[in-house]
């Protein structure tokens, strides 16, 4: 499948610029990933991926997203820039889209660039593409309930909590809530928020 027309995709806050990483910016987001996303005693995703951070797993994840795209199965992970300095990766992702029009979403950051509200606008970002181009009816996200950074997030940008689950990414279990995004409550983002190259995408998405 020709994935080329993602190459152009573009997002861009004040910030912040969000596009597809090259395999020189994957290798970068691995060195941002190796220097601490989160304190050791903590972690605040569902697979436990940076208690064992390999860096050919790393490179080898994200190729593989590219290499297993399909139209109604999809994952794209964002570069994420802010002021030229790759800081992170915002993704998105969908399975059955055309019928479905539910996008995922899920990020990091790292550690330095924490609690500057960059989380937020990047978030922003991909739910402006989400609803205005995609067509999307929702987008949902997830946090555990102790992920205070992560569910502030969410809230800013209107989600609700629509279920509670317990996943378990070191053995124990942990309370984790599910957020969910309707359309018709989706205001727009606080920031404002450019986006090129949609287009020649929208068939990859399913959104054709």
């Amino acid at each position: 499948m020709n994935l080329a027309p993602l190459s152009g995709l573009r997002l861009r806050t004040p910030r912040l610029e969000l596009h597809l990483p090259d395999d020189d910016a994957i290798e970068q987001l691995y060195r941002v990933a190796a220097a601490g996303i989160h304190p050791p005693e903590e972690m605040p995703f569902g697979v436990a991926w940076t208690d064992d951070l390999n860096r050919e797993l790393f490179v080898g994840y994200h190729r593989s997203l590219r290499e297993s795209w399909r139209p109604d199965a999809w994952k794209i992970d964002l570069g994420v820039w802010a002021e030229g300095t790759l800081v992170g990766v915002q993704g998105i992702g969908a399975d059955d889209f055309a019928s479905k029009r539910t996008i995922a979403t899920g990020s990091w950051l790292g550690a330095p660039y924490q609690g500057r509200g960059i989380g937020t606008e990047m978030r922003a970002a991909v739910l402006e593409l989400a609803f205005t181009h995609l067509r999307s009816q929702a987008v949902t996200s997830g946090a555990f309930e102790a992920n205070l950074a992560s569910r502030r997030v969410s809230e800013k940008l209107g989600y609700r909590v629509v279920g509670r689950e317990m996943l378990s990414p070191r053995g124990a279990p942990q309370p984790h809530v599910v957020l969910r995004l309707e359309r018709a409550d989706w205001h727009g983002p606080p920031v404002s928020v450019e986006i090129e190259g949609v287009a020649p995408c929208l068939a990859l998405f399913g959104a054709g």
